[in-house]
């Protein structure tokens, strides 16, 4: 099946909003999150073991979310699974706030908002690629 474009010369406005969330997404994670999370980690007295493991998994996230731009871009199935994980990754951003602070920590961690409306808006936009 054909996915679903937003003019008849096959331009999708969805798909191309989907991909610049998610570009906007990577590029803040890599350059404002840096400072705002991950150096202040790296800076505190944390086991080797514990600072290692989660700097590795922040640089494990910045290469998913900018993988994300090429699944989102290309679409399809692909395209779909990642939307998936941005909606879970939402989810799990919600329970951490809540977990952390109550309704306030939504406020603090606010990354649900982005991943959550980026991964919907991507299963959105491949909405015609489903397979009947």
């Amino acid at each position: 099946m054909e996915p679903v474009d937003d003019s008849p010369t096959g331009f999708s406005w969805t798909k191309s909003i989907v991909v610049l969330l998610a570009l906007l997404t990577a590029l803040i994670h890599t350059f404002l999150g840096g400072a705002d999370a991950l150096q202040p980690m790296l800076s505190a007295e944390l086991p080797d073991a514990a600072e290692g493991g989660m700097h590795g998994a922040w640089h494990i996230v910045t290469v998913f979310l900018f993988w994300s731009c090429f699944a989102f871009w290309n679409g399809g199935a692909t395209s779909r699974t990642f939307a998936g994980l941005w909606i879970a990754a939402a989810i799990v951003f919600v329970y951490v706030g809540i977990s952390q602070s109550g309704l306030t920590g939504l406020i603090v961690n606010p990354q649900w908002t982005i991943l959550g409306l980026t991964g919907a808006l991507a299963l959105w936009a491949n909405r015609a690629n489903v397979p009947q």
